[in-house]
């Protein structure tokens, strides 16, 4: 099964986010992320302390990042 981390910036009403969903696209788990979080790569800990490894390089989206990863 495939998952995938979407890592979506700090808007004005929002703190940065990550997203992992399945290869169905249903979500397993939201990660709230500090202000101070502007670019996916600052995420990593928080991805790994959650429990997930990023398999391959972030790309980006229409609203914010993507990445394969897996569960640690």
């Amino acid at each position: 099964m495939a998952n995938t981390a979407h890592y979506i910036a700090a808007s004005a009403e929002h703190a940065p986010v990550i997203t992992v969903r399945d290869d169905r696209g249903a979500e397993i788990v939201e990660l709230q992320l500090p202000h101070s979080t502007t670019e996916p790569g600052q995420a990593e800990e928080e991805l790994r302390a959650a429990g997930w490894t990023r398999s391959a390089e972030w790309t980006t989206a229409n609203d914010g990042w993507v990445a394969p990863v897996m569960p640690s």
